[in-house]
């Protein structure tokens, strides 16, 4: 009933705001909101027209040195995309990857993994542990490669940048109702205009409910964003916007695999039907968000403008579940049978987090030399609480919280476990400070030749962690020491225009990467140094209506570190990683009826000069990094006979990957990875407009591919069979 009422509430509050809006007024905007509202950018949906929130600066993308991919709100409601995941699709070059029990959205790019320090909202770094709702954002930014010198600390793959949407101060909006397989349905409400000639809003929110292909598995969502625009005379905008995320869900870690402990080869057959699910009905985890902004936008002159984000964040992930599906047996002995034992984990996380960020961008000459300058600074304080349970005879829940064994060809061994009773026993709190400044200059030598060039400076300290003990409960953890980080990280590009719409580019880009832990001697590890070079081409077909674009990239990690072999508390040098690929894009609307989107991607990511006798094995590709991808979608909005209707089909495709962990050298094991080979996707959509209401019809999966996320060699996902979607929407 809760959920019918937070629906339905949404729906009222919507609908009432709406109402008031009056009949005559027409308000203009003094200063567009964030840029959100590219008029070229939506018209012919070609990227390189557009300048980019996430880039800072005031430079376009075909003048930045650096692939970036925008996937607009049209977009993500043409796909009728659920999750992030389903935006993402569209970006070639990052793929999705997999996460513990299938808890969160997960990605990777240019061979590496995205976490917490790849992912924002509005600019603002964010926790990477949830399913963010797509509903609410007006269009998904991601930079790919190195960002050190606008970000600091944030990993090389790349950077996710989801955009809200915005207040406007013109009437409009939608309501819509969404329903498919397994029991899903989902309202949705979005509705903005004036409230007077110099305030404006927006609200959007939704409530989402889904069962599982999966047995047991079922999940809802619960999601609001209040949005405020205020108009302080003609140069001056402040935006307060915020907005709260409620998912509860089934954690599920699928199939798992089989592995002869002997050998140490796994396989993914295990012979289950992929609807098994193999945790607890009890089983569960909530996970919660909630964000503000305020945002300033204000400009000096025609030349120099300023943009400043303050932004607060709470995350919290309480979970509850039987966790490591991992079926072992001993291949030595022809009766052994796989067996898994069983464990059961209990944590809370919070995290709380807060930042504030300055961006002043200006233009100016030197005698014929014109320059394009962006000045900021940002810094963040955050504390991370990790909590850890204890059943009720004082015995920790975790790895080593064994309730049971379960043989897999022996269902009658399959017994139910009873929700024990719980209590905290201690909680690890790690503050953490973050501080920035940087400058960057684009300078136009000539018609042709431009150069960019950047700094930035970072200090990063981790203070000591700090234990607390709870319910007469004690152990021998210890705080860990604190740590503390300075790096500078440059940035330097030669651009090449022999047209408007023709760029060539070379870059260079240094960043850091925090590492956490100490190493066998107690030292605190020193940060990952990385080196990116870049080339690519960008340019404009069609009229300026599409882009196809070009890059080809080498990213060197120097030093990496691994959990110690002697010692597991402790962690070691495990050499260099280096990235090498080439990626390949085309974005827009060559007709106004057609819109397409299509990329190919190559990666080949691979240890180098590990450490003799325990390192990983030289030049054997990463676990998790697929060496191809490609993505490609095309839609058709038909005129005159048959106006109204829409066509559509989206394919992605993901190359073969490894699975488990990278071999190490002289291991007893044949091999830890697994083997995971590569599928396609392809999506049908329908759809017809009348007026102001859009019907939409999708046929995901439509050829049924099977697969698997597989997250180290425990969590074993399967990927969704065919399925069927429906959204009515009407537009207000």
């Amino acid at each position: 009933m809760k959920r019918e009422i937070f629906a339905l509430s949404l729906l009222a509050c919507s609908a009432v705001i709406y109402a008031q809006k009056g009949p005559n007024i027409v308000i203009s905007d003094t200063i567009k909101v964030q840029e959100i509202e590219d008029v070229k950018l939506h018209k012919t949906g070609n990227p390189n027209k557009a300048r980019v929130s996430s880039a800072k600066s005031n430079l376009t993308v075909m003048e930045t040195p650096q692939p970036i991919s925008i996937v607009t709100h049209e977009v993500i409601e043409q796909q009728q995309a659920k999750q992030l995941s389903d935006v993402i699709k569209n970006v070639n070059g990052v793929y999705i990857t997999s996460s513990r029990g299938g808890s969160q959205d997960s990605f990777g790019g240019r061979g590496f993994t995205f976490g917490n320090e790849n992912m924002f909202k509005n600019g603002v770094k964010v926790n990477s542990g949830i399913f963010p709702e797509v509903s609410g954002l007006e269009r998904v930014e991601t930079l790919k490669g190195a960002n050190a010198m606008l970000y600091g600390n944030v990993g090389p793959g790349g950077i996710v940048n989801m955009i809200t949407k915005k207040p406007r101060f013109t009437f409009g909006g939608s309501l819509g109702i969404s329903a498919g397989s397994w029991n899903s349905y989902k309202p949705t409400v979005d509705v903005y205009g004036p409230l007077s000639e110099k305030v404006a809003f927006r609200v959007n929110g939704t409530y989402e409910y889904a069962d599982s292909f999966r047995d047991v598995v079922n999940s809802k969502k619960q999601y609001f964003n209040p949005s405020f625009a205020f108009n302080i005379g003609e140069k001056t905008q402040i935006i307060v916007e915020g907005d709260y995320l409620k998912h509860e869900f089934t954690p599920d870690f699928g199939l798992g695999s089989i592995m002869d402990s002997k050998s140490g080869i796994s396989s993914l057959d295990t012979g289950l039907d992929k609807t098994t699910f193999l945790g607890e009905d009890w089983n569960n985890q909530t996970n919660q968000m909630a964000t503000a902004d305020i945002i300033l936008n204000h400009q000096f002159n025609d030349k120099w403008y300023l943009n400043s984000v303050a932004s607060y964040q709470n995350y919290t992930r309480d979970y509850f579940s039987v966790e490591r599906v991992q079926w072992l047996y001993d291949g030595t002995v022809p009766t052994s049978t796989p067996t898994w034992t069983r464990y059961l984990n209990k944590s809370y996380n919070e995290q709380n987090y807060t930042s504030l960020q300055f961006n002043i961008n200006g233009e100016f000459a030197t005698g014929s030399v014109n320059h394009k300058i962006l000045f900021g600074a940002d810094g963040d304080y955050g504390t991370a609480d990790t909590y850890v349970y204890k059943d009720a005879n004082g015995k920790l829940f975790g790895s080593s919280y064994a309730i049971g064994k379960w043989v897999l060809n022996n269902p009658a061994s399959w017994t139910a476990y009873a929700e024990p009773e719980t209590s905290e026993a201690r909680r690890v709190r790690v503050p953490t400070k973050r501080a920035g400044v940087y400058v960057q200059d684009f300078v136009e030598l000539s018609k042709y030749f431009k150069i960019l060039a950047g700094v930035r400076y970072s200090y990063l300290e981790n203070a000591a962690s700090e234990v607390a003990f709870f319910n007469n409960y004690t152990d021998t953890t210890k705080s860990t020491a604190a740590t503390v980080d300075r790096a500078f990280s440059p940035k330097a590009a030669l651009i090449f225009t022999p047209t408007a719409d023709f760029t060539v580019y070379g870059s260079y880009t240094n960043s850091f990467v925090p590492n956490s832990g100490l190493d066998i001697n107690g030292e605190a590890l020193k940060p990952s140094n990385v080196d990116q070079y870049e080339v690519g081409l960008k340019k404009n077909i069609f009229n300026n209506a599409v882009a196809l674009n070009l890059s080809a990239y080498q990213i060197n990690n120097n030093n990496t570190y691994q959990t110690s072999i002697t010692n597991s508390q402790f962690r070691e040098y495990a050499g260099k990683v280096r990235s090498r690929g080439v990626e390949l894009d085309i974005t827009g609307n060559p007709t106004t009826q057609l819109s397409l989107i299509g990329g190919a991607s190559y990666n080949h990511t691979v240890y180098t000069e590990t450490p003799d006798g325990f390192g990983y094995v030289e030049n054997q590709k990463l676990v998790r990094t697929p060496a191809f991808t490609a993505n490609a979608s095309a839609f058709y909005k038909f005129d005159n006979t048959l106006k109204g209707l829409i066509l559509g089909a989206t394919a992605f495709y993901t190359g073969d990957r490894k699975a488990g962990w990278n071999d190490t050298k002289n291991q007893s094991q044949v091999t830890r990875m697994i083997d995971v080979a590569g599928f396609t996707t392809v999506d049908l959509s329908l759809g017809y407009e009348y007026g102001k209401f859009l019907l939409q019809g999708k046929v995901g999966n439509i050829f049924d591919a099977e697969s698997y996320n597989v997250h180290e060699n425990y969590s074993v996902n399967p990927i969704t069979p065919r399925n069927f979607y429906f959204t009515l929407t009407y537009k207000l």
